[in-house]
């Protein structure tokens, strides 16, 4: 049996789509702050779903939670879920870390603290710890982080034992030789036993039906060996993870069986690998287990402990021997706890028999939080070795007397080095973020509030403070310039209710502002003289041009800019050598246009340039820039010019069908819009550029009718032959121009009678800030050519599914007559496949070079997408403009000929279908670099509810 490919596995990454679930803490708070908005990230962490686990970004990807160094999230709920706000970004690798009772620091505490928007004190989180929701109620009792990976596209991910062992594989590369995600997802699956007939998905929720389903209770198992595997030894276990992959796949294989399936023993086996020795036999354990009566009868005495600042105590608390149970030989059993307490020795916890003794004098607390931690050893039988060890935790308050935060100078002193490293300028945006974590401690471990007075001390610039990443933020234009060296300060409040307390202010030095200023840019400078060098100036000839000049300044400052444009230097001076006859404007927006017909011959003009910043001819804060030069081309003698006649150019006077894509339906109701295929009529008569007035039955018809539209678009015939057309529309209540080259492409060496009788292949061409713009339509003369497209349906023969199309040959300016085929079919009524798919066939091409550069070149396709109104229209969720992505390019070999063939795979990261009489926009755009040689393919395809893909 030939084990699973490289693209098997690949296609194999379908992450699963889960939605929000409400879910409590033991012991800890809600970090996850609630339903996110559109597009957030939904994790979900399991082997079982784990409860209270916390997701960071593991920075350095060094498997460790550092909480000085990671970005932590927050914790999952009760189904393993948290979701991450949209646009998270993760400088390393996604990771979450499961707690064991008692692993929880006051530095992770607070960090989770100011992430929980109900929570206000660390001590809310203290006594948090996860629970692997397959045994609801009991701690864990393995510390173990867990990897994936995870893309900025992805809306959904999932982080588990089978995750972990991608993200380990991909650990294994180096800078010259890196192990991609697609290797090692095909590396972890043969590992596992994946084949092509029996694929596995490791980024599947397998819990979820794991009691009903037999590959996923299989897979369930495997995971859990895993997690108890690597709490052995992480470092070991990420050398030899392949080989135990492989035995923990083995050994579940054992014991899951149609028999097994669903029970409590099955799910309370823990078989154990050692991650040293993998071929070893493997330790076949039973759970040790707290018993929850024992566990409230103690929280109940602890519950009841009052205890002050100064106090005395010699107290007693009953811990039932019952208190953790294990199976020996199938025989339930109690296991003996010990006991410990934290702080640094002032309070001493002793446990003789069922008897736990707090004792203390004069009570001088180092903390306000004290926890107790009850330990028991797991072990496959009561004379083995211990396997793991497992805890539960009571935590109780010291009432302690109120005190002001206190300044830590360390802290201070590494805020100040930030701060000198400030560059601010005058009318400049400044914006830095710092966290000011331990910059203040507070002995009763309250949330502590920051506050600055930076907006007192420079004008424009304000302070605002998270507390949720505990970082401030101090952002602003600084006003007015010459400040020089000031201070300002920092103050951190207690909040305690009734005894508020205020620090000492900690206090910081700024650097001096600088003086803003407007740089020119000489690039852009001589990009413009460039460009006037090559303008036509001749008297009596109309000239109309324009520049944008606002590239041309470069500064940081903010305010009202302005710009000047002359024949003069000054505008309070008249200009000595203007063109006669050509006015000169500028807008706001930097753009000048020079515009007339010249009345006499004149040389040497200067066109002057200038930008100016919050000007007001000499205030404070005007900030100006020097003059720049331009020398305008000098205006010719009057010339006798025989203007083309009109009426004769191909493409005017008749109709002209093209497959466009667009969003606007014509309906005028945006909420149904969505980027789709339509079939535009253009037409260029007296002048006049036509078109026909978009409605939704353009998706499977064209159009006769053409009319005038509201752009007024005109066109004229130029020197070269070609039609040049202009469009004038209003945008934002501002006049606009848009003007393209209309030029029909030779077809020499690609006739376009063999794509479509009387067809043109013509390239729009358009100027945008100094570059030229092109792409390539195919004109149809033939309406019924251009509606087959736009009407191909599952069940058609291959003569309606197929369209010819010119590619690029091997020589430049070759092009070679190839065709497209396309197929439709679902799961249900194809075997081999697990999902509706949409396949487009180009045939006698390779994948090479289509969607990555080859050979030098750029690749040939933007992007590959399709949509429709079950995609693109989400009227649950209030989404709009969805778009399925290709999944996948392979080159299928037919007699020796490549045939390129893209798939589109519905239901892999999301839950899309086909559906009966539902019609599909199939669309591919070419990249900016083939624009000029290369048309878009555009198909719109029913799906009938059968198919014919021969």
């Amino acid at each position: 049996m030939k084990k699973v490919s490289l693209l098997a596995a690949s296609v194999a990454l379908a992450l699963v789509g889960c939605g929000g679930s409400d879910g409590g803490s033991d012991g800890g708070s809600d970090t996850n702050t609630g339903t996110p908005s559109a597009g957030g990230i939904i994790i979900t962490g399991f082997d079982g779903y784990f409860k209270n686990a916390v997701v960071f970004d593991d920075v350095n990807n060094d498997g460790i939670l550092d909480v000085n160094v990671d970005t932590v999230f927050g914790l999952t709920k009760a189904d393993g879920k948290i979701t991450l706000p949209k646009g998270t970004e993760f400088q390393g690798s996604l990771a979450l870390k499961t707690l064991k009772p008692g692993d929880t620091d006051k530095a992770l505490a607070a960090k989770l603290a100011a992430l929980s928007p109900a929570a206000d004190s660390y001590s809310d989180f203290m006594n948090t710890y996860t629970t692997d929701m397959d045994h609801e109620g009991q701690p864990m009792a393995n510390a173990v982080v867990f990897r994936a990976p995870v893309s900025a596209e992805d809306k959904t991910a999932v982080i588990s034992p089978l995750t972990d062992l991608v993200a380990i594989e991909m650990a294994k590369g180096t800078a010259e030789n890196p192990v991609s995600e697609e290797a090692a997802i095909a590396a972890v699956t043969a590992a596992l036993g994946g084949t092509d007939e029996q694929p596995i998905d490791l980024f599947s929720d397998f819990v979820k039906d794991s009691k009903t389903n037999l590959e996923s209770a299989k897979l369930h198992k495997t995971a859990q060996i895993l997690t108890e595997s690597k709490a052995k030894n992480p470092t070991a276990y990420e050398q030899n993870s392949a080989e135990i992959a492989a035995v923990a796949q083995e050994e579940s294989e054992k014991i899951v069986t149609d028999e097994t399936i669903g029970s409590d023993d099955l799910l309370n086996q823990k078989p154990v690998i050692n991650p040293s020795a993998p071929t070893a036999p493997v330790v076949s354990n039973y759970k040790l287990l707290v018993n929850e009566d024992a566990k409230i009868a103690i929280q109940k005495e602890i519950s009841a402990l009052a205890i002050t600042e100064g106090q005395s105590l010699n107290t007693t608390i009953t811990i039932p021997a019952a208190l953790f149970q294990d199976k020996y030989d199938n025989v339930q059993t109690n296991v003996q706890a010990v006991a410990e307490i934290n702080g640094k020795g002032e309070i001493t916890a002793n446990l003789v028999s069922e008897t736990l003794t707090l004792s203390t004098n004069n009570l001088q607390p180092t903390q306000d939080i004290y926890t107790i931690t009850l330990k028991a050893e797991d072990k496959a039988t009561a004379n083995s070795e211990v396997l793991n060890t497992l805890s539960t935790t009571f935590s109780f308050k010291v009432e302690l007397q109120n005190s002001a935060p206190v300044v830590d100078t360390d802290t201070q002193t590494n805020i100040q080095t930030l701060v000198d490293s400030w560059k601010m300028q005058q009318g400049a945006a400044f914006s830095q973020t710092f966290s000011v974590d331990g910059l203040f401690s507070d002995r009763e471990g309250d949330a502590l509030t920051y506050t600055t007075n930076i907006n007192s001390v420079v004008p424009g610039l304000t302070s605002k403070f998270n507390k949720n990443t505990g970082e401030m933020t101090i952002s602003g234009i600084p006003q007015p310039k010459n400040l020089g060296e000031l201070a300002f300060t920092i103050i951190a409040d207690d909040g305690h209710p009734a005894t508020r307390l205020a620090s000492t202010p900690a206090s910081f030095t700024l650097p001096a502002i600088e003086a803003g200023e407007i740089a020119i840019d000489t690039n852009v400078k001589a990009e413009l003289q460039a460009k006037t060098t090559a303008w036509q100036l001749r008297v009596g000839n109309k000239f109309n041009q324009t520049l944008n000049i606002s590239e041309l300044f470069d500064s940081a400052v903010n305010g009202d800019v302005q710009y000047y444009a002359n024949y003069a230097e000054h505008d309070n001076a008249p200009a000595s050598n203007p063109i006669n006859g050509v006015n000169v404007t500028v807008d706001q927006s930097g753009l000048v246009t020079l515009v007339g017909t010249p009345t006499q011959v004149t040389n040497g003009v200067v066109l002057y340039l200038a930008q100016g910043i919050n000007f007001s001819g000499g205030e404070d804060n005007d900030i100006e820039s020097e003059m720049v030069l331009l020398n305008l081309p000098n205006v010719q003698p009057a010339d006798e010019v025989t203007p083309p006649p009109t009426g004769t150019h191909p493409l005017e006077n008749k109709n002209w069908y093209v497959l466009e894509r667009g969003s606007d339906d014509g309906d005028g109701i945006e909420d149904n819009n969505y980027s789709r295929v339509w079939c535009d009529t253009y037409r260029f008569e007296d002048g006049i550029a036509l078109s026909n007035n978009r409605s939704p039955s353009n998706s499977n018809t064209c159009s006769e009718e053409t009319a005038p539209q509201d752009d007024n678009g005109t066109y004229v015939i130029d020197e070269n032959n070609n039609l040049v057309a202009t469009f004038t529309f209003i945008e934002d209540g501002e006049e606009l121009t848009e003007t393209f080259t209309v030029s029909i492409n030779d077809d020499t060496n690609a006739p376009m009678d063999e794509i479509s009788i009387g067809s043109k292949s013509v390239l729009f061409s358009m100027e945008e800030q100094g570059q030229i713009e092109h792409e390539t339509k195919t004109f149809f003369a033939e309406k019924t050519d251009a509606e087959k497209r736009i009407n191909v349906k599952s069940s058609d023969g291959p003569e309606l599914r197929d369209a010819p199309l010119y590619w690029p040959g091997q020589q430049d300016g070759e092009y070679v007559l190839r065709s497209t085929s396309l197929q439709m079919n679902t799961a249900e009524n194809s075997s081999g496949n697990s999902h509706d798919y949409i396949k487009v066939w180009i045939n006698g091409v390779s994948c090479d070079g289509l969607f990555e550069g080859f050979d030098g070149d750029s690749p040939i396709f933007e992007k590959f997408i399709v949509t429709s109104d079950s995609i693109s229209l989400d009227d649950v969720n209030g989404w709009h403009g969805n778009q399925l992505g290709y999944s996948s390019c392979f080159t299928a070999e037919e007699d020796g000929t490549p045939n390129a063939v893209i798939s589109f795979l519905f239901g892999m990261n999301d839950n899309y279908t086909l559906n009966a009489n539902e019609t599909y926009s199939i669309m591919g755009k070419v990249s900016n670099g083939w624009s000029s040689a290369l048309s878009d393919i555009n198909f719109n395809m029913t799906w009938t509810g059968s198919t014919n893909n021969d």
